[in-house]
């Protein structure tokens, strides 16, 4: 998830209506996670069809109709292959994913439902076969995605600030660090209930959040290495208050390394590099089209055991907008 800059950032709640008319770059490794945490059965995994997980594609399908029926027009962004630097954030995870598994699987077996209802979405992932399937899931929809070179937050931030999408939709705050203009947090979330209050839409705009800290966009960065990002696990003792204190009184990360004598990251140069010029190609962005009913009927009815109510909330929501078609019969907007 990066850094943590919540206490830095000055957050303007919105409504998805604030976002129509625009695409916006979503982080689909992060929503997907979300999902797949979030809709589960009895044992804390994720609900499955057959015995395939289908939580994933529950939520997209889901959220995905619910902005595209606000005027909103989403391109799901893919990870791509990790850098280097971020092989130690990787493996810890997966030793945590490991022990994890190995507490469900006891709890299981002692047949403690609760333990295990717990404990299930620490070992949630979000594999090969998943991807694919969300992939056709977005293909059926007719809704634009792409895979980055490397991170998805990264690649989302340099296409917003070429204007190729108005804002991107990301819970990691490294979003700002990769210089996203405009970062919308819980957007995939809005409406829902979490913790027992409803969930609400935030915008930050990257400008008015160097204003107001009085840094500039290299300073935010530097931040963000101190605090401890994905690239490094950031100084010993500094939080973001701290942080922003140093920055301001030192100028960068070396001079502030030295006055409390932590050690200047070996890769520094790299790690800013990463956030500041991240490596994304030229191509534009394809269009989206219209989602293809039958096409959907197919994937997630037939073969995924999706319900009709559940397919007809997110046909309605498409078709209200004009971005559904049949094989079969034409709209009126068609024509």
């Amino acid at each position: 998830m990066g850094c943590n800059l919540r206490d830095l950032a000055p957050a303007q709640p919105i409504d998805l209506s604030d976002l129509s008319g625009q695409r916006v770059a979503v982080d689909v490794f992060l929503n997907a996670y979300q999902f797949i945490t979030s809709m589960t059965g009895d044992d804390g995994k994720p609900l499955s069809y057959n015995g395939k997980p289908v939580s994933h594609l529950m939520g997209f399908l889901d959220r995905a109709s619910i902005m595209v029926s606000e005027g909103i027009d989403p391109v799901f962004v893919f990870d791509g292959r990790p850098h280097e630097l971020k092989r130690a954030t990787l493996e810890g995870r997966k030793d945590r994913k490991v022990e994890a598994v190995g507490k469900w699987e006891a709890a299981m077996k002692e047949g403690d439902m609760a333990a295990a209802k717990k404990l299930g979405p620490q070992t949630a992932e979000f594999n090969r076969e998943m991807v694919a399937e969300t992939k056709r899931l977005f293909d059926c929809m007719g809704l634009t995605w792409l895979e980055a070179p490397m991170e998805a937050e990264g690649a989302s931030a340099v296409r917003c600030r070429r204007g190729e999408v108005g804002a991107v939709a990301s819970q990691d705050w490294d979003t700002l660090l990769y210089g996203s203009p405009v970062m919308v947090r819980n957007l995939t979330a809005h409406g829902t209930r979490k913790f027992g209050r409803v969930m609400q839409a935030e915008r930050i705009v990257l400008s008015e959040m160097l204003e107001e800290l009085g840094i500039s966009h290299e300073q935010l960065v530097d931040l963000g290495i101190m605090i401890g990002t994905d690239f490094h696990p950031g100084f010993k003792g500094i939080g973001p208050k701290t942080g922003l204190k140093l920055i301001k009184e030192h100028g960068n990360l070396e001079a502030v390394a030295q006055v409390k004598d932590h050690e200047v990251p070996e890769n520094l140069a790299e790690i800013r590099s990463l956030f500041l010029s991240h490596p994304v190609g030229p191509e534009p962005l394809p269009e989206s089209t219209k989602a293809v009913e039958e096409d959907m009927r197919e994937f997630l009815q037939v073969e995924m055991g999706f319900s009709e109510s559940r397919m007809e909330r997110a046909l309605d929501r498409l078709g209200s907008v004009g971005r559904l078609r049949s094989k079969s019969r034409p709209t009126l907007f068609d024509f």
